[in-house]
């Protein structure tokens, strides 16, 4: 897939708001996308009635799934003003812990 950049700012404070939309066809229902923010917020993802499917924390999350044959909107979480680069592409894997150095398991 392609790699989709573009910009979002907030117009409220605190309030989640929607960066990015998405709708799959029943055919393509599996199709997962990596969504990542910069600099890293909460998101959301809502479904076209209303229901929180998936959140976090980390700046990035995947779209996609079942519930995207209806509607799927991304959100984010920010301070008035605040500009943030979103990036649409391949499915994110689950970034491991970074090691510490010194430290035993």
């Amino acid at each position: 897939m392609e790699l989709h950049i573009t910009t979002h700012t907030f117009r409220t404070d605190g309030e989640w708001e929607t960066i990015d939309t998405l709708w799959y066809s029943p055919f393509f229902y599996w199709q997962l996308n990596g969504l990542r923010v910069t600099p890293p917020m909460p998101l959301r993802i809502v479904t076209g009635l209303g229901r929180t499917v998936r959140e976090s924390d980390k700046g990035w999350i995947n779209t996609g799934g079942a519930s995207a044959m209806l509607l799927q909107r991304t959100q984010a979480r920010g301070k008035k003003g605040q500009t943030i680069r979103i990036e649409v592409g391949e499915a994110i894997e689950d970034e491991p812990e970074p090691e510490r150095a010194g430290v035993e398991a």
